[in-house]
């Protein structure tokens, strides 16, 4: 009897010992966690967050907000987890950058740098960590991910103030990229993934699978404006060849009336759009 509780008393070493991989989605109002046993998930949960906690993508209370992510992993059984993990979607900008003259410059970040007043950015690079991929097509083109080094420093401390150690961080719009690319066979022309939410939605443009800009559009709660929206977006920039959407059944009645605005193939994922992010991340490791 005495050994009837060790199994319990052990599982915390073990979990020290034996670090799991946990995929977290950072947002403002909520953190998502996932853990998978092999290809099937093993724990999925979505954590509201006080007010106050992250705004606008950026840690607010470092220690707070450290505290209650280490003490939900040794809850559920993952302390000392090693994580990788997606930014909120305000935390970073980003831009599809197509060089001038033909040709790849020596120095592209300078350039960047030194022109970003063109590229409408939220915030000023000076103080920012800049990526810059180079992206496929006939033309010399690169994705710039910029994050302002602040921001990514508070959010590497509330991960140390966790005890947790973080293996990777990326931007949200890539981590959707690679899972809608792992998931759907993009064909040519421009892909369309639309995150609709109540407040606010998400138009993700892909042109031959390639990222081609994200915007902004109303909530499906304006739907007439969120229309208006999505027509303006054709209007200017053209022919969509297919539309991608997470399935949920609020949209199931407005998929009649996309069919008929775009006249395009509409593909309905199987994930719900909130795990999409860190199925990108998934599969960033698995095509490693």
């Amino acid at each position: 009897m005495v050994l009837s509780g060790l199994p319990d008393q052990l599982a915390p070493l073990r979990s020290w010992l034996f670090p799991r991989r946990v995929y977290l989605q950072l947002e403002d109002q909520a953190l998502t966690a996932m853990v998978l046993n092999g290809q099937r998930v093993a724990w999925l949960e979505r954590v509201p967050l006080p007010d106050g906690l992250c705004v606008n993508g950026e840690p607010k209370a470092v220690e707070a907000l450290g505290d209650l992510l280490g003490d939900l992993l040794v809850e559920r059984g993952y302390a000392g987890a090693r994580v990788k993990a997606v930014l909120p979607r305000t935390a970073t900008a980003w831009r599809v950058i197509e060089w001038p003259d033909g040709a790849w410059p020596e120095h592209p970040e300078l350039v960047v740098r030194q022109q970003q007043q063109d590229l409408d950015l939220p915030w000023s690079l000076q103080d920012a960590d800049l990526l810059l991929d180079p992206l496929m097509g006939p033309q010399p083109r690169s994705l710039l991910v910029a994050v302002q080094r602040s921001l990514l420093e508070a959010w590497i401390e509330v991960f140390n103030q966790a005890g947790l150690a973080l293996d990777g961080i990326e931007p949200l719009q890539c981590s959707l990229w690679r899972a809608v690319s792992s998931e759907v066979a993009l064909g040519e022309g421009v892909q369309l993934l639309l995150q609709l939410e109540p407040a606010q939605s998400w138009l993700l443009a892909l042109a031959d699978g390639q990222p081609m800009g994200e915007w902004s559009l109303p909530g499906v709660s304006q739907q007439q404006n969120l229309w208006e929206g999505l027509v303006r977006w054709k209007e200017r920039y053209g022919d969509v060849a297919g539309i991608v959407m997470a399935t949920d059944p609020k949209i199931q009645a407005m998929l009649p009336e996309l069919q008929k605005s775009f006249g395009c193939l509409i593909c309905l994922l199987e994930r719900p759009a909130e795990e999409l992010p860190l199925w990108g991340l998934v599969h960033a490791e698995i095509c490693k």
